[in-house]
C-alpha cells in the first residue's frame, strides 16, 4: 500500500498538474525505525502515568509538500506528522500507553530527541517564533485493510474528546495540503529557524542521508523515487541516545533512527 500507493498519487496528479503548467516530483522513503523523543507530562486525562517522564516515538511518517516557482520567486512548504494505526473495520480507538503518544501529538509539549542523529536542542513546536498553525502539526492515519480497496483516513489529534477529529481520506488531505488548506497540515519554512521548520528540515535530512536499498517496481515515467531504507537499527550513529531515566515506556516496537518521509515538490514547468 505504501510503495505503490504514493507512487499512484503522483501518477494521478501528474496529468492534472500538467494541464495547468505544473509538474510533480515525489521522493517517498520508508524505513523500519522511528525517532524517539522524551518530554515532561501534560498529563493526559486518559492516561494514568501521572508525572512520570514520557518517552515514545515521534510519529511514523512525515509528509512534506513544497511549491516552488522560480520565475515568481515563490517557495511555500506544508508539512504534517502522521501516526499510523490499523482500524480493523472499526473507528480509531486508542488505549493504554498509546495515550502517551497522543499526549505528545495533541498537546505538543516541548521535547528532545533520544537519537544521536538529531540535534539535542529542546523542541517547542508551539513556542515563539510560531510558524503556521500548531494545532495542525500532527494527524493519525487510520488504515483499514478489511475493505476490497484498502482505505487510509487522516484524523487530527485533539486535546478534548473524541480525541481524533476531522476524518478525511489521505488523497483528499494531500490535495488540500497542496492547495494550502489552513486545517490540513502546517506551514513550515525551508531553512527556517523556528523549531517546527528546523525539525522538518532535520527529519528530511536524516532520512535522505541514508541509501535506498530497494525501489518500487512501479514505474510511472515521472520523477518519482519510492523505496525502503533497510537495517536502520544497526546503522552507525543511530540509537543508543540515552533516555534511561525515562521509565515511562515499554520496549519500543520500532528501533530508533530516521523517519519514513513523503516529500512532494510541485513546480512550474520551465
Amino acid at each position: 500500500m505504501t510503495l505503490d500507493g504514493f507512487d499512484e498519487i503522483a501518477a494521478a496528479w501528474a496529468p492534472i498538474l500538467g494541464a495547468g503548467g505544473f509538474q510533480i516530483e515525489l521522493h517517498s522513503v520508508f524505513c523500519h525505525s522511528r525517532p524517539h523523543v522524551t518530554f515532561a507530562p501534560v498529563p493526559h486525562p486518559m492516561y494514568r502515568g501521572g508525572t512520570t517522564p514520557r518517552r515514545c516515538e515521534l510519529a511514523d511518517l512525515l509528509i512534506v509538500i513544497d511549491y516552488v516557482d522560480r520565475r515568481e520567486k515563490v517557495e511555500d512548504r506544508r508539512a504534517v506528522l502522521v501516526q499510523a494505526k490499523m482500524l480493523k473495520g472499526a473507528p480509531l480507538k486508542l488505549s493504554g500507553k498509546e495515550w502517551v503518544q497522543h499526549e505528545l501529538l495533541a498537546w505538543l509539549p516541548a521535547f528532545t530527541f533520544v537519537d544521536k542523529a538529531y540535534d539535542p536542542r529542546i523542541r517547542d513546536l508551539k513556542g515563539p517564533p510560531i510558524v503556521g498553525f500548531p494545532r495542525c502539526t500532527a494527524e493519525y492515519g487510520g488504515i483499514d485493510l478489511n475493505n476490497s480497496t484498502p482505505e487510509w483516513w487522516n484524523l487530527l489529534a485533539e486535546t478534548t474528546k473524541p480525541w481524533c477529529v476531522s476524518r478525511l481520506p489521505l488523497s483528499l488531505f494531500m490535495a488540500k495540503m497542496a492547495t494550502g488548506d489552513y486545517y490540513c497540515s502546517r506551514t513550515a519554512i525551508r531553512g527556517g529557524c523556528d523549531d517546527w521548520s528546523f525539525t522538518v528540515d532535520e527529519l528530511l535530512r536524516v532520512t535522505a542521508s541514508l541509501p535506498i536499498t530497494k525501489k518500487s517496481d512501479v514505474a510511472r515515467g515521472n520523477y518519482n523515487v519510492v523505496g525502503f531504507i533497510a537495517e536502520t537499527s544497526s546503522l552507525t550513529g543511530l540509537g543508543d541516545g540515552g533516555g534511561e531515566d525515562f521509565i515511562e515506556g515499554e520496549v519500543p516496537e520500532w528501533p530508533e533512527g530516521p523517519m519514513s518521509t513523503v516529500h512532494v515538490t510541485l513546480s512550474r514547468m520551465e
